[in-house]
């Protein structure tokens, strides 16, 4: 039977990030359509676009994906208990993955769990005080004014990123689905625990860095290093907590990997934009590490209206795609 004409054979769960559209993750549909054709049913929840990602906790997200994942299983005539089902999660997207993986594994039948720049460890951005956002605005203004980000908005901004983070300290309101993917949170000490204690699905961990804002920008004033490399220092001490800290804009590159102590020890491969992928002597969960490659085109840790005039997004990266479907083809 032609691969464009045949039924589904295993189903694909895509979960897009905080805050967005449902068909967020399409580059990665769109591949899956490519390569596998009718014999993959691709899942794009509806259940959780825009402000339910924000106010409804990764838990109740988790609830109510499986329950539209169920009901797309009945219009296919499949079992949820033995249909083949691959996760993957973008962003907050990997965190809700990896809790659907711990909560539903024996409701689902989970083949793979990938996540894509997933804060595992948690988004140290949502711990920042105000005089963490004072220091960066000193340290990194002067670099900013160099991309075009005018003083006066910087500080516009930055007040307003304070306010918004005081949002997520009191426990009455109710954006849940920000607050669990805070640093040290339940839901993110349980991602935790699934991934260390996981001996059942295999998982792929999918990280990218990016540090260097001269690759971001059109510098348009010659011989102004310093001021970048001061920019690039306070911005991965705001993002990370350490001046030389990986991050791919907005994610630290060891929350990513949910591990601390693999952001320095990465192996090229491929070429010097790429490092290896590595077992870690967990042999269900693989990490593999991009350099080059941002979390999104807009620097929401600065202002969401602030976009790089250069950077490839996870997303729509080639090669990304494509060792995608190779780790799919080795778990379906």
């Amino acid at each position: 039977m032609d691969r464009f004409t045949q039924t589904p054979t295993f189903a694909v769960l895509l979960l897009h990030g905080l805050y967005a559209k449902v068909d967020e993750l399409k580059p990665i549909a769109a591949a899956l359509h490519k390569q596998f054709g009718k014999k993959v049913l691709v899942i794009q929840p509806t259940c959780r676009v825009r402000l339910k990602s924000v106010i409804r906790s990764i838990t109740q997200q988790a609830e109510d994906v499986f329950r539209q994942t169920q009901l797309e299983y009945k219009r296919y005539n499949k079992e949820a208990s033995s249909f083949p089902l691959i996760i993957i999660g973008y962003s907050q997207g990997g965190v809700l993955a990896c809790t659907l993986g711990k909560c539903y594994k024996s409701h689902l039948n989970i083949a793979g769990i990938i996540t894509l720049n997933a804060p595992l460890m948690g988004t140290p951005l949502l711990k920042r005080s105000r005089r963490d956002l004072q220091e960066f605005i000193a340290n990194a203004a002067a670099g900013l004014q160099l991309i075009g980000y005018p003083l006066s908005r910087i500080k516009w901004s930055m007040t307003l990123q304070a306010w918004m983070l005081l949002l997520t300290r009191p426990r009455w309101v109710p954006i849940n689905g920000l607050k669990d993917i805070a640093p040290s949170s339940a839901c993110i000490e349980d991602v935790g625990s699934f991934l260390q204690d996981n001996q059942e699905i295999p998982c792929l961990l999918v990280a990218t860095h990016q540090n260097d804002f001269l690759a971001l920008f059109d510098i348009k004033t010659a011989n102004q290093h310093s001021a970048i490399a001061a920019l690039n220092s306070a911005y991965a001490l705001f993002i990370t907590g350490q001046e030389d800290g990986k991050h791919d804009t907005l994610i630290p590159l060891a929350s990513q990997l949910a591990r601390k102590d693999y952001a320095h020890n990465l192996i090229p491969i491929y070429s010097s934009k790429h490092s290896a992928m590595a077992r870690l002597n967990h042999p269900q969960v693989k990490r593999q590490v991009y350099k080059g490659i941002i979390h999104a085109h807009n620097l929401v840790a600065i202002d969401p209206r602030l976009f790089v005039d250069h950077g490839q997004m996870v997303l729509y990266t080639d090669l990304i795609l494509t060792d995608l479907i190779q780790f799919i083809k080795t778990v379906v």
